[in-house]
């Protein structure tokens, strides 16, 4: 069972949001193979396109800790502020109904 759930949201600047979406799905695959790494997905709005939201499990917090601290997830930090307006927004969960 996951210890943490993030909800990471995106706003895509104007004529960048596939430039966004290509970066974010370049997170997948490395992101799925970390340690702790329950569940890493990326959604696109229905109603807005700039906007992205990925969704993400963590075994231990610790886990999601170095998957931010990973030279992959700081290279797309860093390119965040041309590809984005606003700050990227992480909202962090626990869960609290039962598992299937």
């Amino acid at each position: 069972m996951a210890e943490l759930t993030n909800a990471a949201f995106f706003n895509a600047r104007s004529g960048r949001s596939d430039e966004l979406g290509s970066e974010l799905l370049k997170l997948v695959s490395p992101s799925r193979q970390e340690k702790g790494c329950l569940r890493y997905e990326i959604h696109q709005s229905k109603d807005d396109p700039h906007a992205w939201m990925v969704l993400e499990d963590w075994r231990q917090p610790s886990d999601f800790d170095l998957h931010m601290a990973s030279d992959y997830v700081r290279a797309f930090m860093a390119k965040v502020p041309e590809l984005c307006v606003g700050k990227v927004e992480i909202c962090a969960y626990r869960q609290v109904s039962p598992q299937y």
